[in-house]
């Protein structure tokens, strides 16, 4: 389970298919290796969990014309995480306990960076603060609840203010607003189940956070002191909130009928800031896959039944909780609760910044409503139960499960097989062994065709062949990889940027370069791509000089 988060961790940060691949690998490893067995029932909540899990793939495979590895791999980590929480139920204390101990770690190692490098807000392995603090949130949450409620041990306490002081120094306004909105909420469910605070662990709650931000707070002043630029805390709030509002704007104007009905496609904001960069001037010279308000992104890229599916996984387990709660024992409300509150804080996080994008933070959330459901389910019954006629019987359920098994598993192994023929194709072209380089380029780009960058680093590398040894094979094979790179996703601006210096550059090369009208075409087609990109303007303004319009017009 550490392997799992630690791996879950460094895809979030590098995007790395390999990561991800290797985080699933040791989530089912750790699954594996427990004594206990899941339910085997079938609930709403589970139900709402591959559903969504299913849109989000089929969608991106069938109707995003930006296709994304990315899509598939959530979508594992979105059910992967849910089958283990039911699983885990049984071993939720050890769970806990192997999570605090990565968070811990991933806290002392975002204070130390911090301290280091001399950064102004830790953000850890993730690349912002904000997904550090979702994270740290997951696990502090639920800690802090079971200690108000009469949890004893002081190397948990210790641990708590050690999140505490990353949370602090993280200076995510959204991720304090979580955790207090989710101890509000873990306060009205103990109310609900009859809980009543511990009269030491309510103090000792307060002391942690009063510890946790007087720490984080004398490191954030002693960071801001050594660090050049306007003071953090006068002028990051304020201007954080205004290029907010300008990224809910622009995400708003994309979300267009009928396009709602299935989504522009996963992750495919990203392209729409790089076409409306001139409303978003906050953003200039930055870029962001993510609105900072999952919900509206969701209703953007996945349409409307993406978002039924994401308000759904936010919505049945309060309920859930809200039902089973008053029946259980003291020991299981209390777990209850604190596992609730987890989840109330990411979902209210999600209003703010982007944790349903963060593979880590997916993992976390679904573990914990696998959680959830396996102790709704020892209370009181949530199983859904269908018609006999709806109920294949049990070889037939085998072979579905066989069939759904493998083509997820061809589906997300194409991915990492792809990723990995194009990682050593580039070391070997590192190597100067052109050879073995041009053979592992064409094996990525064949192994995973929707994937666009497979076919522009194809397209590089013959591009540098042509040039370097003025071939016109190496010009031609370019050529054909830039080409399939734009018709792999035509939002991306890369692949017809370099075939207009391709086609420019080498034109002596190519056995049938394209008219100039063609040129000027593509030139002006990359600026409406990425309007403000001073490369791709440069690019234009050199092709309309070398290639004018006849007459002038």
């Amino acid at each position: 389970m550490f392997l799992a988060l630690a791996l879950a961790a460094e895809g979030s940060a590098s995007a790395s298919v390999a990561a991800w691949l290797g985080a699933l690998g040791a989530l089912w490893s750790s699954a594996w290796a427990m004594p206990g067995t899941s339910a085997g029932k079938t609930s709403p909540l589970g139900l709402c969990v591959a559903a969504l899990a299913i849109w989000i793939a089929g969608s991106n495979f069938f109707a995003n014309p930006s296709y994304t590895p990315a899509a598939p791999y959530h979508a594992a980590f979105l059910f992967g995480g849910y089958l283990f929480g039911l699983r885990a139920v049984s071993e939720r204390g050890r769970i806990y306990a192997t999570g605090l101990a990565f968070g811990v770690a991933l806290a002392g190692w975002a204070l130390w960076q911090q301290i280091s490098q001399g950064e102004q807000r830790a953000h850890g392995l993730f690349i912002t603060p904000a997904a550090l603090a979702a994270a740290l949130n997951l696990l502090l949450v639920p800690g802090l609840v079971l200690v108000a409620l009469g949890e004893r041990r002081w190397s948990l306490v210790a641990a708590l203010s050690m999140l505490t002081i990353a949370l602090a120094a993280s200076l995510s306004r959204g991720g304090w607003l979580a955790l207090l909105a989710a101890g509000g909420i873990a306060f009205v469910f103990a109310r609900r189940a009859r809980l009543t605070m511990s009269p030491p662990g309510v103090p000792i709650v307060a002391a942690v956070l009063l510890l946790g931000c007087g720490a984080g707070w004398l490191l954030n002043m002693t960071m801001e002191s050594t660090a050049l630029g306007a003071s953090v805390a006068t002028t990051q709030p304020a201007a954080s909130f205004h290029s907010r509002l300008e990224l809910y704007a622009l995400a708003v104007s994309g979300i267009r009928w009928p396009d709602v009905m299935l989504g522009n496609g996963y992750q495919s904001f990203y392209y729409l800031l790089e076409t409306g960069r001139e409303a978003v001037p906050s953003y200039t010279g930055k870029a962001t896959y993510f609105v900072h308000d999952d919900y509206l992104q969701t209703l953007l890229e996945l349409g409307i039944p993406g978002l039924a599916g994401l308000l759904l996984l936010v919505i049945v387990p309060f309920r859930q909780c809200w039902r089973a709660i008053p029946a259980a024992s003291p020991g299981e409300q209390r777990a209850l609760v604190a596992v609730i509150a987890a989840i109330a804080s990411m979902a209210i996080h999600a209003l703010a910044d982007f944790p349903f994008f963060i593979p880590f933070c997916i993992l976390m959330y679904c573990v914990a409503l696998g959680l959830l459901d396996a102790s709704c389910s020892l209370t009181r019954s949530e199983e859904l139960r269908l018609p006999n006629y709806f109920v294949p019987p049990a070889p037939a359920r085998r072979i579905v499960v066989a069939a759904v098994g493998t083509i997820a598993a061809w589906i997300l192994l194409v991915p990492a097989a792809a990723e990995a023929a194009a990682a050593y194709a580039e070391k070997q072209w590192r190597a100067a062994n052109g050879e073995r380089a041009a053979y592992w380029f064409e094996v990525a780009r064949r192994l995973d065709p929707r994937d666009w960058r497979y076919h522009w680093y194809a397209g590089q590398f013959w591009t540098a062949q042509a040039q370097a040894r003025g071939d016109p094979a190496s010009a031609r094979l370019a050529d054909t990889a830039l080409a399939a790179a734009q018709a792999a996703n035509s939002r991306e601006v890369r692949p017809l940027y370099s075939r207009i210096l391709l086609h420019t550059r080498l034109r002596k090369v190519l056995a049938n370069p394209v008219d100039a009208q063609t040129l000027r075409a593509w030139a002006a087609h990359a600026a409406e791509l990425a309007p403000t990109d001073p490369g791709v303007l440069a690019g234009k303004a050199r092709v309309f000089e070398q290639f004018p319009v006849e007459g002038g017009k």
